[in-house]
This record gives C-alpha cells, sequence and structure tokens, in this order.
C-alpha cells in the first residue's frame, strides 16, 4: 500500500473515532476536519464514502451534522453478542468439566 492510501486510511480510521460518542448531537463538518486535521472538502469526500457504505450519515433534519450510523453501531452490537455467546459456551463447559462426579 502506497503511503498516500495508508494516509488516507489512517485518516479515515480517525475519523470513525472523532464522531463516536456523538450519536444524537453528531459534528459539523468543519469540526471533524480540525479534528483531523484536514481541510472540510477532504473530511467530505471521506465522510461521502462512509456514508455510501452505511457507517456515517448526516442527522436528517441538521444535514450539516454527521454521526456513525446504525449499521456501525450493529455491528458493535453483533460483535458483543458473539462473545456473550462464547462466553456462555465456555462457561457450561467448565461447569461440566468440573461436576463432582460423587
Amino acid at each position: 500500500m502506497s503511503a498516500t492510501n495508508q494516509s488516507a486510511v489512517r485518516r479515515v480510521l480517525h475519523l470513525l473515532f472523532v464522531l463516536q460518542g456523538h450519536t444524537l448531537e453528531g459534528l459539523r463538518l468543519k469540526q471533524i476536519a480540525d479534528a483531523i486535521k484536514t481541510t472540510p472538502s477532504t473530511a467530505l469526500r471521506d465522510l461521502e464514502v462512509l456514508a455510501d457504505e452505511g457507517i456515517a450519515e448526516r442527522i436528517p433534519g441538521r444535514d450539516e451534522y454527521w454521526r456513525l450510523s446504525p449499521r456501525l453501531i450493529q455491528l458493535a452490537r453483533a460483535h458483543e453478542q458473539e462473545i456473550a455467546r462464547h462466553r456462555q459456551r465456555l462457561e457450561e463447559t467448565e461447569q461440566r468439566y468440573s461436576r463432582n462426579p460423587n
């Protein structure tokens, strides 16, 4: 991967972290651009790519504000549920093997 591509990937990942915690109110484009140390036009291009992929969205009725989309939150919750299922299986196995046979 070229240095330019690496830089763009890092910028978009940083953008995701900047948006976290702003689901209800969102952030304005200028706030996002300042936070990721880029121009508003570059930040907008990155946000539009994320929006096309269902990762970020404009807040309805407040189009100048951006937030993470439900899809990304659903991805995180699915991961959490998968971990809980595995934890339960491990606990069941542990209980089964730690029972006293008497």
